[in-house]
């Protein structure tokens, strides 16, 4: 980094010093500015986190409500400053944008409906300032909301979309019989006309459910998708490029929508539909890293979803959320660590590496046979 940085001129000293410990104050994201809805431009944001508190839409396992307070907990470790240089990518997110934490959409406990639709006014507000949202759920049924209130915030007609996850939700009425829950939100994404079925990947999908005939339609209307299996199988790059080759064939921008659950529970126990045979970190975050390195980043969108702290393995001695909710963090630091990359049309950023070239040295003598 540069001694002009421009992290240290949009947060000051704030940026690179560390005053406060990480369980005081108050546990905005990354203990970032806080700042209300409808004045995102005045404080000339770039990226606004937003909070979707919603799990009425759940079908199993609820909990995801306490997801963006879990999340917001686990992003304080480490605490402040600011300065977030990653060491294997060389990017550090906030010398590119200035980013605020605007709270959560207002829920109303007991009425999905409603409570989506503030969903989709909140994100619609805020894109509407010009600023990217990144969502923190909140059961998957949020992510309906979220693209609906994105695309007509920016007026796009036609956007690509890529979905990591260990289910399709494209169940025309969800997993229970209700068109909004989170089975259903990429089916109601495809029906509004906002998203052509070539224009979708889904990375991850495993299990049981949806069944056959659901996968059958999503084949006739041009749906791709990779197993967790072949995810295995595949070069995580090919599968990369091909996902971002239909989200950007035609369209006017992407969302990419993660739900933890595609995850292996081992590493991502804390969710509401736990299935074996899932990602790891390192596939996750290579995927998600590579994914948004090649996408317009002022075209796009991001929410991750599904954390329920509850049933995660979490640090209860200092209340700074579990390692689901750590996870999540971290996605969101990947997913602004890549965007500031695509904003400087760059695709690698500056690690510091050793002075000793990597690997075994190759200039040693071959020992003599005796």
């Amino acid at each position: 980094m540069t001694e002009d940085s421009s992290g240290r001129e949009m947060y000051g000293e704030a940026y690179d010093e560390a005053n406060e410990p990480i369980f005081a104050g108050i546990p905005s994201f990354l203990k970032l500015p806080t700042v209300d809805r409808d004045a995102v431009a005045e404080a000339g944001a770039d990226v606004a986190i937003l909070g979707a508190p919603l799990d009425t839409a759940t079908t199993i396992r609820p909990g995801t409500r306490y997801g963006p307070r879990a999340v917001r907990a686990a992003s304080t470790v480490p605490s402040p400053p600011y300065q977030h240089f990653n060491i294997e990518t060389g990017v550090d997110p906030f010398d590119t944008f200035k980013v605020v934490d605007t709270g959560d959409a207002t829920i109303s406990p007991g009425d999905t409906k409603a409570s989506q639709d503030n969903i989709e006014d909140a994100v619609r507000e805020i894109a509407q300032q010009e600023a990217t949202p990144i969502v923190i759920g909140g059961d998957h049924s949020i992510s309906y909301p979220d693209i609906k209130g994105w695309a007509e915030g920016n007026g796009y007609d036609d956007i690509g979309l890529i979905h990591f996850d260990c289910h399709a939700d494209t169940g025309d009425d969800g997993l229970c019989g209700f068109e909004y829950d989170h089975g259903a939100w990429v089916k109601r994404v495809h029906d509004s006309d906002l998203m052509a079925g070539e224009n979708y990947t889904l990375i991850g999908p495993r299990g049981f459910w949806p069944g056959p005939e659901t996968y059958e339609e999503m084949r006739e209307a041009d749906m791709k998708w990779y197993t967790a299996t072949e995810v295995a199988q595949y070069d995580l790059t090919d599968i990369v490029a091909d996902a971002v080759r239909r989200a950007t064939d035609g369209t006017d921008a992407v969302w990419l929508s993660f739900d933890v659950d595609v995850m292996e529970p081992a590493y991502c126990p804390g969710t509401g539909e736990p299935e074996p045979g899932g990602l790891v970190p390192r596939e996750a975050i290579a995927m998600v890293r590579e994914t948004v390195k090649r996408l317009d980043p002022d075209r796009f969108g991001f929410d991750v979803v599904e954390v329920a702290p509850q049933y995660d393995a979490s640090d209860t001695n200092s209340y700074n959320g579990g390692i689901t909710s750590g996870f999540a963090n971290r996605l969101i630091l990947e997913v602004m660590g890549s965007m500031a990359l695509a904003t400087q049309g760059r695709s690698e950023g500056s690690p510091i590496k050793p002075k000793e070239p990597l690997g075994p040295k190759t200039d040693l003598e071959t020992p003599a046979d005796d």
